[in-house]
């Protein structure tokens, strides 16, 4: 009969040492299926850029385990782009309050009391001295001539020029270019589906127009969304794939996060957790790798380890300032210990490159007109 004690040490020789047949056993029960991040990642990489994405695509994608996201989204990014770069944009509100539009999330629009007053046009003085100290400048559709003049003068400067001026016909995108514009912001805010609860003084064809004007007339596209709003994960994947099957592919897309504003009828809204973030800036970066990606309003919410989780999905621009129009953002000396932190240099402007591939295909069209 085995003793008690030898019973414990055979207990413990059986513990220890496992047999191989049971290890062997073990091995065979862990199984991993990639997930739709991971295929569509090296898929990106490998065949790049596609514009025949399906919702089913993209919301595998968004559903795919965060981890998985963040790994694929930083592989994406780094294989499209310098992932220490990041890009800085201030914003300037050339002109505040007074909106006729009735976006829900705005404290601009005149039908909401949100302690914002309708201001005028900032004049050409006032502009041009915060010009000297930011990189980046927005204006509205009010005063089309004289924001033609602020964009002419500001692009002398050496730099980038980018606004938001709403919708724009076809001759006023031709004129903006012709004065220099670098780049037109105009949010698609959220789903076709969803777009009527949130907006209901315009219509998302017509923002699609502006969208055409803007890329026929050679200037480049900004347009995203915003999360937060109420909307459900169907309509993120539907914003993401109207974007992500344009033609072209806009060249920044912001994801922004609602900071409710008081007086306006999303006040009582719910701040959007740091994961949703991640996973609409990581899909963005695998269904659109060439964008600049924008890590955008709401910002301020984020604490610099959580941003830091937002670059590694792929975000490679941020808006610089006080204020992002009349909400609160991160301040500039913040915002200039993180890149030091986080190792991220700030990206130099690129019109230079797109003035010439611009000549360059003018060039071409030129010579075969001249051939026929």
């Amino acid at each position: 009969m085995m003793s008690f004690r030898s019973l414990l040490r055979s207990q413990r020789s059986l513990s220890l040492r496992p047999s191989k047949k049971f290890l062997a056993l073990h091995s065979s029960c862990s199984c991993y299926s990639a997930s739709a991040a991971a295929i569509e990642a090296e898929r990106t990489i490998r065949e790049g850029p596609r514009h025949d994405w399906s919702k089913y695509d993209i919301k595998s994608i968004y559903d795919s385990p965060v981890l998985d996201l963040l790994f694929h989204g930083a592989q994406v990014h780094r294989h499209a782009h310098n992932f220490r770069e990041a890009q800085q944009c201030t914003l300037l509100s050339i002109k505040t309050g007074g909106c006729s539009e009735d976006c829900s999330y705005c404290p601009q629009s005149s039908g909401y009391d949100t302690g914002v007053k309708g201001q005028k046009l900032m004049t050409k003085d006032a502009v041009m001295q915060a010009a000297q100290k930011f990189e980046d400048t927005i204006g509205r559709k009010t005063n089309f001539n004289q924001t033609l003049e602020y964009v002419k003068d500001i692009r002398d400067m050496g730099m980038e020029v980018c606004c938001t001026l709403g919708m724009l016909e076809k001759q006023q995108a031709i004129e903006l270019k012709k004065a220099g514009l670098t780049a037109h912001n105009h949010n698609l805010d959220t789903s076709r589906e969803y777009y009527p609860k949130i907006i209901t003084t315009s219509s998302y064809d017509e923002h699609l127009e502006t969208l055409k004007h803007v890329r026929e007339a050679g200037i480049n596209v900004c347009s995203g969304g915003i999360i937060g709003l109420g909307e459900a994960e169907e309509d993120r994947v539907g914003l993401l794939h109207t974007l992500a099957t344009l033609p072209t592919h806009p060249e920044s897309v912001p994801i922004n996060a609602l900071l409710a504003v008081k007086g306006t009828p999303l006040q009582d809204q719910k701040p959007v957790e740091i994961w949703e973030m991640i996973r609409m800036i990581a899909t963005a970066r695998i269904v659109m790798p060439k964008a600049m990606v924008i890590l955008s309003a709401g910002r301020i919410r984020s604490s610099m380890p959580e941003q830091a989780l937002c670059f590694l999905a792929g975000a490679n621009s941020i808006f610089t300032g006080e204020k992002l129009l009349t909400t609160p953002n991160n301040n500039f000396v913040a915002d200039q210990l993180m890149f030091k932190v986080l190792g991220l240099t700030p990206k130099a402007p690129s019109f230079h490159e797109d003035e010439a591939n611009v000549s360059k295909a003018e060039s071409c069209q030129e010579a075969v007109s001249s051939s026929g």
